[in-house]
């Protein structure tokens, strides 16, 4: 006999190895019951951590790493930051500044 799921379940599955089209970033992948059937979604682990902390992000605002590390994901190293502050740091960064 199967278990029905109820609808509004979700199962979090990851962290995986990100690909090269999103620069080798960890992903962490969600799945949700819905009336249909199961709705699959992928995230950033980043983001995923940050908003299971602080809660949605709201638009053009992306997860920083402070100290610039992408592999560092743990919350004290995270922050929110509006899309072109963050563009503008990756910049500096890449130029050689701090």
């Amino acid at each position: 006999m199967t278990k029905k799921v109820p609808v509004g379940t979700k199962k979090k599955f990851g962290p995986y190895k990100g690909s090269d089209a999103n620069g080798g970033r960890s992903i962490v992948v969600t799945k949700t019951k819905t009336k249909d059937g199961w709705k699959t979604t992928s995230q950033n682990e980043a983001r995923a951590k940050y908003e299971a902390k602080n809660g949605k992000l709201p638009r053009k605002t992306e997860v920083d790493h402070k100290d610039n590390n992408k592999g560092n994901n743990s919350s004290s190293n995270l922050r929110a930051i509006s899309k072109s502050s963050n563009v503008a740091k990756e910049n500096k960064r890449r130029a050689g500044k701090k």
